[in-house]
């Protein structure tokens, strides 16, 4: 199995042109893939509500305006 330090030091005895070639190849690979992928394919797939509920919760404070502190630096306790 090829592993990504063994392209590497493949690519490092590459001349820039050859290196830029095979990343033009690389990323036309990818782009192929990701269109082929698209999101026309997801959409087909109904949405079912409820699946989540409950597993998200907003804090009572959540609209509560930020001290000061918050917003010029100074209070290590916002950040924990």
């Amino acid at each position: 199995m090829t592993t990504v330090h063994d392209v590497l030091v493949i690519a490092t005895q590459l001349t820039p042109v050859e290196q830029l070639e095979v990343i033009q190849a690389l990323s036309r690979g990818l782009q192929q893939h990701y269109t082929a992928q698209s999101p026309a394919a997801f959409a087909a797939q109904p949405r079912i509500l409820g699946v989540h509920a409950g597993t998200l919760w907003v804090s009572d404070d959540f609209d509560a305006e930020l001290p000061d502190a918050f917003w010029l630096g100074g209070n290590d306790e916002l950040a924990a």
